[in-house]
């Protein structure tokens, strides 16, 4: 006997319980799911667009311009901002970068492509929560703007700190 509950009847709502909280959250009781027309909206009410072309948007936040790519179909999405020319990096710079990527840059991370090192948040575009795009955008800004000095993306530091 558990409380006043024998074990079977314990059992059988702990069961119910844990069933109906896997169901809620697999069918979407949490939040429905994120689409393109809805992320759009939820950037374009915190940054000024530049320019839209297929799917790729380019917005301007407080002087950063942040380019948001999409994949419906492979149901990704990337917030994505130009931070310095590759070229212009040291080797000391790459390993702050790969420190902070660590404990400092949280959601948003530091990356290199194409010649340019970029302040980046990928995802899954369905999963994706508002809330979190708002996040995500915020972080991509700070990152452009703390490196070289804290090259944090928030307030908060998760982790070691090396520095």
């Amino acid at each position: 006997m558990i409380g006043h509950l024998h074990r079977s009847q314990f059992n059988s709502a702990v069961g119910i319980k844990l069933l109906a909280v896997l169901l809620a959250t697999s069918l979407g009781a949490y939040g429905q799911e994120m689409d393109l027309k809805a992320l759009k909206l939820a950037l374009a009410q915190r940054a000024v667009v530049v320019e839209e072309n297929n799917n790729v948007v380019e917005y301007d936040l407080d002087g950063v311009h942040i380019y948001l790519i999409t994949d419906e179909s492979a149901n990704r999405m990337r917030l994505m901002a130009g931070v310095i020319e590759q070229s212009k990096l040291k080797q000391q710079d790459l390993v702050k970068l790969m420190e902070a990527n660590f404990d400092r840059a949280l959601d948003a991370k530091y990356a290199l492509s194409n010649g340019v090192l970029w302040s980046v948040f990928a995802h899954p575009l369905r999963e994706l929560e508002k809330e979190q795009v708002v996040d995500a955008l915020y972080q991509v800004k700070n990152l452009v703007n703390n490196y070289g000095s804290t090259y944090t993306s928030t307030d908060f530091v998760f982790g070691g700190n090396d520095n």
